[in-house]
């Protein structure tokens, strides 16, 4: 059988089973049936899901998204349509890209010792990841779908707001298990690419990290030369800052991190589309 016979016959037996009874698997974009997606990327360094069955349903099945829920290759959609556009009230024509935009991301996410495993449920205990630095001395993990990087998932929608397209959590859904552990940089780049090819690049970022620990000091220049790097500018347009929560509610409490991230945007060149 072709490859393409294999994915139509595997879908038929997926839908047949109780489990998707009344919500049968929605087809993904066609690739072999047994190829790895290059957007699965472990911040370990390994790729795939690990398991067949599961890598076989990510790769060519899926669930009927959530409503909202637009996938990875779905922001496109949401770029504007023409130059410009005219008000509904006043009919007066507003430019669709104007020369800057400004955007806003939050995030937050549970911490739990990595040392017991029976308090994570489902989740495999992983270590805290910020700012694309693994804390490995760190007692504590980050619960979370991805490897739950909070500078990274702000600043990723910071940049998308800043657009106009939906959030991390539209594009990423995380009951996609292709995002299981996956490393926050894939996410990051992607707003990055719709960045440039809606012609714009970063006028400047103001990133604050709230957390009572893991001590971060000694780790902002790596993190700053992390967002650097993913977003081709330069040291003069990023700034990073760290503070704790006063020992404060979760943050204080060491249960929670978070991380707010300002963007500007300006415009450089028309992208191409």
């Amino acid at each position: 059988l072709s490859h393409r016979s294999k994915s139509m016959a595997l879908a038929a037996m997926i839908t047949a089973h109780p489990t998707f009874a009344g919500s049968p698997p929605r087809l993904a974009p066609w690739r072999p049936l047994f190829t790895t997606p290059k957007t699965t990327r472990r911040r370990d360094g390994t790729r795939g899901l690990g398991c067949l069955a599961l890598t076989m349903s990510a790769m060519t099945l899926r669930r009927a998204r959530r409503a909202g829920d637009v996938g990875e290759d779905g922001a496109e959609a949401f770029f504007p349509q023409s130059d410009s556009q005219s008000t509904a009230q006043t009919a007066v024509d507003v430019i669709s890209e104007p020369p800057m935009r400004i955007g806003h991301g939050y995030d937050i996410h549970k911490m739990l010792p990595l040392d017991e495993p029976e308090a994570w449920g489902k989740i495999s205990p992983q270590h805290a990841v910020i700012g694309g630095v693994t804390f490995k001395d760190f007692p504590l993990g980050v619960v979370v779908h991805s490897d739950g990087d909070v500078v990274y998932h702000s600043t990723t929608d910071a940049i998308l707001g800043a657009l106009g397209l939906p959030d991390i959590g539209q594009l990423f859904p995380d009951n996609d298990p292709r995002w299981r552990g996956a490393n926050s940089e894939q996410f990051f780049d992607e707003a990055v690419r719709l960045m440039k090819l809606r012609g714009y690049r970063i006028g400047n970022i103001d990133v604050t990290i709230i957390a009572e620990k893991p001590r971060l000091a000694g780790k902002k220049e790596d993190m700053k030369n992390n967002i650097i790097r993913i977003c081709d500018t330069i040291p003069a347009r990023v700034n990073l800052k760290a503070r704790t929560h006063e020992k404060l509610d979760s943050v204080g409490r060491c249960e929670a991190l978070e991380c707010h991230v300002c963007i500007l945007l300006e415009q450089s060149v028309r992208g191409s589309r």
